[in-house]
């Protein structure tokens, strides 16, 4: 607005009737400027105009523009410009506390807490994805795919229960683990296995989904500390479990199993807390599940100054669905169907082949290698992620796990070279999961309420591949494309299954040079 030229009454006028002013000192008349004849008025910076009272013209008189043009209103003309509106009061208020919470925040990418919430979550990632390897191998070719999607909906929709959700799934997974020990048939084991330990994922997936909220530039390193657990508990459970079945049984081992189970992630779940405080829950649960229907109104209504919610008229639920329609979602996506596909045929079919060939150790051995190998890998790899972009890292893992396959197992047809491979390939392939951190940041940006769905979707994926890889190599298995080959390829029939998983594995690497960002 342009600045407007302050007439004022005559300083001896009186205040009350219409009658002749008050006699005293006189100040002689200026004739007023224009303000719109000014040279420069159009250089001039916007500024705040007012109201003043008329006064009859008999009774004005203009003061000289230049002592009185203001910035803003003089206090004494406009006393009511200096106070604020009741929004302009809230906006500052809120300004001020988001300021005061962000500085009251717990430090990220180190301290106490941050380090304490990591420990805590690769416990319970040790745990939960360590123990299928100690029922079967194929355990986790079961479980896999129910881990993590069990809970993603409530999960992402409902995050202020995720504290109930999470005793929820331990105790159904709890539960599992020690009705185990009383099984006495295949198909009971299946439904508390394969049914109801997969629940376990209500536990876990926060430890997954926080740790965006508690590193930022070493979100990499971070991934890969957690990721490694499994690779722990891959190598460490099996060894322990096996030496107590030998000392007191199936029973008495799956009991103290179940009972060290819940105990244990029930004491390092106490430390799985958020960086960022959600907002105060209100509404009932039943208007929220009402609020969660695409196109179902909303009862409250939100308030633009405040920002709360507030009751009163109905709204729309709205969903924004723009990060659906970038090529860095989709491309994540194929990124990890493609190498999901392939990555879990060696940890599956090893067992069989190291038989076939008569490997010392054995094919269960050479799981445990593979797992303990991934746990550097998962390390180093998450630390090359934080320093490197996204589509290098995706495509050199890729590349040489696709050559690992073709030339240590393709060949590995004694025991030595079948060792080399089960060690290179937990500790690039195993590992690709550390770069889940730096693809879901890319196509999350740090959106909170997207990443923990991004992180489900790669995980559902996952056991998509996995799934998807048993049945497809099993038929791999049956033709005799590479009968009289060399090595592995003809010697076990395993040439179709090789080839397979080195095209997944490339085509997924070959994506993801497309992955965008440089860094």
């Amino acid at each position: 607005m342009s600045t407007t030229t302050i007439e004022l009454a005559t300083l001896e006028r009186g205040v009350h009737g219409s009658g002749d002013p008050t006699p005293g000192p006189s100040i002689p008349p200026t004739p007023a400027r224009s303000l719109n004849n000014s040279p420069d008025h159009s250089r001039r910076t916007s500024r705040t105009s007012f109201d003043i009272p008329s006064r009859p013209p008999s009774a004005v008189t203009t003061i000289p523009k230049a002592n009185y043009e203001y910035e803003y209103p003089p206090p004494s003309a406009v006393p009511s410009v200096h106070s604020r509106r009741p929004s302009e009061e809230g906006i500052g208020a809120a300004e001020l506390d988001n300021d005061t919470a962000t500085a009251a925040l717990p430090p990220v990418d180190g301290g106490k807490r941050a380090w304490t919430f990591l420990a805590a979550a690769t416990f319970i990632e040790t745990t939960v994805w360590g123990l299928p390897y100690t029922h079967a191998h194929a355990g986790g070719y079961v479980a896999d795919g129910a881990h993590v999607h069990v809970d993603r909906a409530a999960w992402t929709a409902f995050p202020h229960y995720s504290r109930q959700f999470q005793i929820i799934g331990l105790t159904v997974s709890t539960a599992a683990l020690i009705g185990s020990a009383f099984v006495t048939q295949a198909s009971h084991l299946v439904i508390t296995f394969g049914v109801l330990y997969p629940f376990a994922g209500a536990l876990y997936l926060p430890c997954a989904t926080l740790l965006y909220e508690w590193f930022h530039q070493k979100r990499g390193l971070a991934n890969g500390i957690l990721f490694s657990g499994t690779g722990v508990g891959g190598t460490v459970l099996p060894i322990v479990i096996s030496a107590l079945l030998n000392g007191v049984g199936y029973k008495a081992t799956m009991l103290a199993l179940g009972i060290a189970f819940g105990v244990s992630n029930l004491v390092a779940m106490v430390f799985i807390k958020r960086r960022v405080p959600l907002p105060p829950r209100s509404g009932r649960l039943r208007d929220k599940l009402r609020g969660l229907r695409p196109g179902r109104p909303n009862r409250r209504l939100h308030d633009g100054h405040s920002g709360r919610h507030t009751g009163g008229l109905r709204g729309k639920w709205n969903v924004d669905l723009g990060i659906t329609r970038t090529w860095a979602f989709w491309c994540g996506l194929l990124v990890l169907l493609l190498t999901s596909m392939g990555n879990f045929n060696p940890t599956l079919w090893i067992p069989t082949f190291a038989d076939n060939v008569h490997a010392h150790p054995d094919g269960t051995a050479m799981v445990s290698i593979m797992n303990a190998a991934s746990v550097p890998g998962n390390l180093l790899l998450g630390w090359i992620s934080d320093r490197a972009s996204a589509r290098v890292t995706i495509a050199i893992n890729c590349l040489v796990a696709s050559v690992i396959v073709l030339t240590l197992w393709g060949f590995g047809t004694s025991s030595s070279l079948l060792i080399l491979f089960s060690i290179f390939w937990g500790f690039s392939a195993l590992s690709f999961v550390s770069l889940w951190g730096k693809m879901i940041t890319r196509i999350c940006k740090d959106r909170p309420s997207w990443i923990s769905l991004i992180f489900s979707m790669f995980a559902v994926l996952r056991g998509v591949g996995n799934l998807t890889s048993g049945p497809i190599s099993s038929k791999l298995l049956q033709t005799q494309a590479f009968k009289g080959a060399a090595g592995a390829y003809g010697k076990t029939n395993f040439g179709a299954v090789l080839i397979y998983t080195a095209a997944t594995i490339f085509g997924g690497g070959a994506i993801g040079i497309f992955f965008p960002g440089s860094k």
